[in-house]
C-alpha cells in the first residue's frame, strides 16, 4: 500500500516505496501495512503530534502502545529519543507487522511485542499510548491509568467529538486530567455511523504528577 505523510514538518511516514522522501525529513519511518492497520488514519497523526511534543519536551526511557496496529506509535517513540518501547495487542497479525516495521527501522532490539491486553503487562511507563476505539478505551483506562508512572503521560485517540464530554469524566474518575486536545476530520461516503465526522485525541496526565 502506498502512503506518505508528514507531521509538523519534523517527521515522515511512508511506505517502502516512499523511502526517499522519508529520508529527506529530520525523523523518518518506514512502514509496512494492512487495511485492517491503516497508519493514516487521523486519530494515528493526531497521536504523532502529541508525541512529538512531548518527546521533545522530556526524557522518556520506556514507553507502551496499548492495541499498537502496525507498530507505528512504539516505532515512532523510538525513533524520537525513547530508549524502550512495548507494543501490545490482542491481534497476533498485529504483532507480526509490528516485528516486520521495527526490522525495516533497526528498531527491533528495542522493542517488546506483547500478545494481549493492557493487564497483560506490570510496571509502569513514562508514555503509555492507547488509540482504541471509545468502547475498548472505556474498557481498558483504569489499566492504562495503572500502566502510567507518577507524572506520566497518556495519549489517547480513537474516539469522536462527540464522546469528549464522557470521556472527561471517566479520565477524572481515574485520577488523570486532559491537559489539551486535538481534533480532525475524516470523511465518510455517506453519514457516520456516529452522527460525527470529527475525530479527537487527548494527552492526559495523572493528577499525582
Amino acid at each position: 500500500m502506498l502512503f506518505y505523510y508528514r507531521i509538523n514538518r519534523a517527521l515522515a511516514v511512508g511506505s517502502p516505496w516512499c523511502r526517499f522522501l522519508v529520508a529527506r525529513a529530520p525523523t523518518g519511518i518506514l512502514l509496512k501495512s494492512s487495511k485492517a492497520f491503516p497508519p493514516y488514519h487521523p486519530t494515528t497523526k493526531m497521536c504523532l503530534r502529541f508525541m512529538l511534543q512531548i518527546l521533545e519536551e522530556r526524557s522518556c526511557q520506556n514507553l507502551v502502545d496499548v492495541g499498537c496496529g502496525s507498530g507505528i506509535l512504539a516505532i515512532a517513540g523510538l525513533k524520537l529519543g525513547a530508549e524502550r518501547a512495548v507494543a501490545l495487542d490482542i491481534e497476533g497479525q498485529a504483532l507480526v507487522i509490528s516485528r516486520t516495521n521495527a526490522q525495516l527501522n533497526g528498531l527491533e532490539k528495542r522493542l517488546m511485542l506483547v500478545k494481549g491486553s493492557a493487564e497483560a503487562l506490570a510496571g509502569s511507563f513514562d508514555l503509555v499510548l492507547a488509540n482504541l476505539p471509545m468502547h475498548v478505551l472505556r474498557e481498558k483506562l483504569s489499566q492504562l491509568s495503572h500502566l502510567s508512572r507518577k507524572g506520566g503521560a497518556l495519549v489517547l485517540s480513537g474516539f469522536q467529538d462527540v464522546d469528549k464530554f464522557l470521556l472527561t469524566e471517566e479520565l477524572g474518575q481515574q485520577g488523570l486530567r486532559a491537559q489539551s486536545w486535538l481534533s480532525e476530520d475524516l470523511t465518510f461516503f455517506g453519514d457516520p455511523p456516529s452522527g460525527s465526522f470529527n475525530w479527537m485525541a487527548a494527552l492526559a496526565y495523572r493528577d499525582d504528577g
